[in-house]
């Protein structure tokens, strides 16, 4: 190096103070090509112009927007305006799609919080009429047989409804419900029901209105509540609008089994 050049040059450990990388990491970056030393010294010593501190920009930035050390190889290879706007917007792409992933799992979690929050008013058996918002749903594409004995297994068309959810772009655990057929009928042991779970937008949803609406524990709280909310609208002269919907308050996140889940059964009433 002539003297006149030496003072464009940086020792590796004024390099790294300046551009805020480690010594330990410039040589990592030497040793894979990404950014060599200007300059090697037959002692070893090595030596960086101070105009790669503008490399050193340069991989801060792609290093920011995503990019592996490899890929900005790679980039370092182009140097055409045209190819690096072309890689700028796929890495634009890139983070939309994170974007928007980060946005539907908040959407699922503030859908969970307010599922979860309604245990708090839990007071099991008691029957009230509450009005309800239009709610959003998605439904299993197959009409389902809910309780057929001590040899059902719940979790398990649940879990296939999941699985189905999954299919359909709900790729996180919305809170779930089901749909019971129930028609006002006395006996639900072994109605057809649809599940469905809670989801931001829908073409389908339950309808707002008032609901004949109480809260129960498992499966035969279950039964006993609903006969309980016939008798009570049978009592009061209320009109029951539609089919019974059953949302888990307390679902998997909480409770070990089916006995276990806290469910908010609704019917509506004029």
């Amino acid at each position: 190096m002539q003297k006149e050049e030496k003072g464009n040059y940086l020792s590796i450990g004024e390099f790294a103070k300046r551009s805020g990388i480690k010594r330990k990491t410039l040589i990592y970056y030497d040793q894979i090509d990404l950014l060599k030393p200007r300059v090697v010294h037959s002692n070893g010593y090595r030596y960086y112009h101070y105009h790669q501190l503008y490399t050193v920009n340069m991989i801060h930035f792609f290093k920011e927007i995503g990019m592996s050390l490899e890929e900005i190889k790679e980039y370092n290879k182009m140097k055409a305006a045209s190819q690096i706007s072309d890689l700028i917007q796929r890495q634009r792409e890139e983070a939309r799609q994170k974007q928007m992933f980060y946005r539907r799992m908040e959407q699922m979690l503030d859908l969970q919080l307010q599922t979860l929050e309604e245990t708090e008013m839990f007071e099991e058996k008691k029957i009230s009429v509450k009005y309800s918002d239009e709610v959003p749903l998605f439904f299993s594409s197959h009409v389902k047989c809910f309780y057929e004995g001590a040899r059902s297994r719940f979790s398990v068309s649940l879990n296939d409804f999941y699985q189905e959810c999954i299919a359909a772009g709900y790729e996180f655990p919305y809170p779930s419900g089901m749909l019971v057929m129930s028609e006002g009928k006395q006996e639900i042991r072994a109605s057809e029901t649809k599940y469905y779970i809670k989801i931001p937008e829908s073409a389908d949803f339950r309808p707002e209105g008032n609901y004949l609406t109480c809260y129960s524990r498992g499966v035969f709280d279950y039964e006993e509540g609903y006969r309980k909310l016939l008798a009570f609208a049978a009592e009061r002269n209320l009109s029951l609008k539609g089919n019974l919907y059953v949302d888990f308050i307390q679902n998997e996140l909480v409770a070990p089994n089916f006995d276990d889940f806290i469910l908010k059964m609704m019917i509506k009433v004029e």
